[in-house]
């Protein structure tokens, strides 16, 4: 199967771009000037009482945001398949959070990929991917139900991917249509039927579309050239 493109007319692809503590001072009144010497006493006391209890508090404090801390955990991230029996891992840094597909890795070293973009030393890559819904994103799921009407095929399950350029720490917002970003995924079991061939799509801004055939020869992934920047993906089956 080779690469096919194409532009859904009419359709403009809509993408998801989406203690205080305080403490009471005791007041220490003084006596008679003749009690001056353990007035001095008393206050150095309560002076020093009130220091022990403002590092117990510090320290509780302290205590509390490490819990918060722990309890804020980043989601899971969705980074790995299984491609031919071994597991790959992502060569790309990001956010992999498309859940839809139960395998999701960027397979092309980035070197090669670094190389294909001409970037300059400390320049790389970050890939940010999440899944579609029609409630989340209707334009996008139209578009792309649309797309595998034209091509006689079942459309699976969606997501987003957006590939961007790392440098400084700084995430930018990068298009190369020229980067073949090599990714795979593995095809949800409610959706693999043997003996079928399956591809990908991919629906960018203005509608134009691209059918990514699949590259490799494991029944239970689709290995596919993503591109650099940001596209709606959807798994076909003809």
């Amino acid at each position: 199967m080779n690469t096919r493109l194409g532009i859904v007319k009419g359709i403009s692809l809509a993408l998801l771009a989406f203690t205080v503590f305080w403490f009471e001072a005791k007041s220490v009144s003084a006596v008679e000037p003749v009690e001056t010497l353990s007035t001095s006493v008393i206050s150095a006391v309560e002076s020093v009482s009130s220091q022990e209890d403002e590092v117990s508090a510090s320290a509780e404090a302290s205590s509390i945001e490490e819990e918060e801390e722990e309890e804020v955990k980043k989601p899971e991230q969705n980074n790995t398949v299984v491609l031919n029996g071994i597991t790959r891992k992502s060569t790309l840094a990001g956010n992999y959070y498309a859940k839809c597909v139960p395998g999701f890795a960027v397979i092309t070293p980035e070197a090669e990929l670094q190389k294909q973009a001409k970037f300059i030393v400390l320049e790389y890559f970050f890939v940010s991917t999440w899944d579609l819904f029609p409630a989340t994103a209707p334009q996008a799921i139209e578009t792309l139900r649309t797309v595998a009407a034209s091509e006689n095929a079942t459309m699976g399950v969606s997501f987003q991917m957006t590939v961007s350029r790392l440098f400084s720490n700084k995430v930018y917002n990068y298009e190369n249509e020229d980067v073949k970003v090599g990714t795979c995924v593995t095809i949800p079991d409610d959706f693999r039927i043997d003996d079928r061939e399956y591809a990908v799509m991919c629906v960018r801004a203005g509608g134009v579309y691209e059918i990514l055939p699949d590259l490799d020869d494991d029944p239970y992934t689709i290995t596919f050239n993503a591109h650099a920047g940001t596209g709606a993906y959807a798994l076909l089956r003809y």
